[in-house]
């Protein structure tokens, strides 16, 4: 942040985000999960929340994510929201699954390269915590398999590239990740995120027990610098840190749908490459499938160097983006379900002959 915005935004922050933060920090805490006035009830001043009407959280009345403005201009905000939220949610970590039985979550990942592979291993190691049986996935499109990189007990499929123009293909690896799973609720979750300890049982709640087919259950992001990162990948700790920025209202990062449900919405749009864009037309294609918005976890983002691809040609996807959601959402799950979508061979998007459909 500049200095001529931080001078620019202070005053506004101390006389009217202060009193917001210290109330709201104040109802925070163990046993105040449900407490609409603790932490979760925080967003930036012209932003609006609507209080669920069932059940925990708070929907974001705003189409695009935001950072809270004032936990950025002053730094010890973020980090005494970060100590309240986690004392509600702690993340814990382990080596191997700690719930045993038939799966009821496939946690899928897709991945690329050997640059994250330390926030991925970290990232399934919290989903091995979880207190809900779990299989976890990882489809990848590294050159080489990386399979001898996984943790034990990982499900890892190679998606060679031959043939394929040089890109990410998310949506691809996602879908082929749908095929293999066998449990019954899919969570899509990036493999630099964090989850905490709960998570699992409260997709599982919302799924099974609240009759939603979907659900994005996440409040806050908060994005850690690289010497936390680096604390928290060696040490499983979190004494002390230090978030650079928090994110609300973003559409990635981790969504849950239940299995058929997934496949009736035509999983996700292969037509996507490269950076931005699937996350949310996915987002926007659940809307109107009993897809449960409201938020109440906090979730930690791994620090890791930027893309290597540009967001110039992310751009396209933006645009595609937008055709897109110009469409009528019936119109896209039935033109995605008329697809063969992921196929081991290659994304839909460079086949020409339509299949029966994008389950196996």
């Amino acid at each position: 942040m500049s200095a001529s915005r931080w001078l620019r935004d202070l005053p506004g922050v101390v006389l009217r985000d202060m009193p917001r933060y210290r109330t709201a920090l104040a109802h925070s805490g163990k046993g105040f999960d449900s407490d609409h006035r603790g932490w979760i009830s925080l967003s930036n001043r012209a932003e609006l929340l609507r209080r669920a009407s069932s059940g925990p959280g708070y929907e974001c009345d705003w189409a695009w994510g935001s950072e809270l403005r004032a936990a950025a201009v002053i730094p010890p905000l973020a980090r005494r929201l970060f100590a309240a939220a986690f004392e509600e949610w702690p993340i814990a970590f382990a080596d191997t699954p700690q719930a045993s039985g038939e799966p009821q979550l496939s946690f899928v990942f897709a991945h690329n390269g050997s640059d994250r592979l330390a926030q991925l291993r970290q990232t399934i190691r919290a989903v091995f915590a979880q207190d809900i049986p779990c299989e976890v996935i990882v489809v990848d499109q590294s050159e080489t398999p990386l399979v001898a990189e996984m943790p034990a007990g990982v499900r890892y499929r190679h998606l060679a590239k031959d043939g394929v123009a040089p890109g990410w293909y998310k949506s691809w690896a996602y879908n082929v990740g749908a095929r293999l799973a066998i449990a019954p609720i899919l969570v899509f979750h990036d493999g630099d995120t964090l989850p905490p300890k709960r998570y699992a049982e409260c997709v599982v709640d919302a799924i099974r027990n609240r009759g939603y087919l979907a659900a994005s259950l996440q409040r806050f992001m908060f994005y850690l610098n690289p010497a936390d990162s680096r604390t928290v990948q060696s040490s499983d700790k979190f004494a002390d840190m230090r978030p650079t920025s928090i994110f609300q209202n973003w559409k990635g990062g981790t969504i849950a749908v239940e299995r058929s449900a997934f496949f009736a919405a035509g999983g996700y749009d292969e037509s996507f490459v490269d950076w931005g864009g699937e996350d949310d037309e996915f987002f926007d294609r659940l809307a109107d499938m009993g897809h449960c918005r409201s938020g109440f976890i906090p979730f930690v983002h791994l620090w890791h160097a930027p893309q290597a691809t540009s967001r110039l040609r992310g751009s396209g996807n933006i645009r595609r983006l937008q055709e897109l959601l110009a469409l009528d959402r019936p119109s896209r799950r039935a033109q995605l379900v008329r697809r063969d979508c992921g196929r081991i061979d290659g994304p839909s998007s460079i086949r020409s002959q339509p299949n029966q459909g994008l389950e196996s």
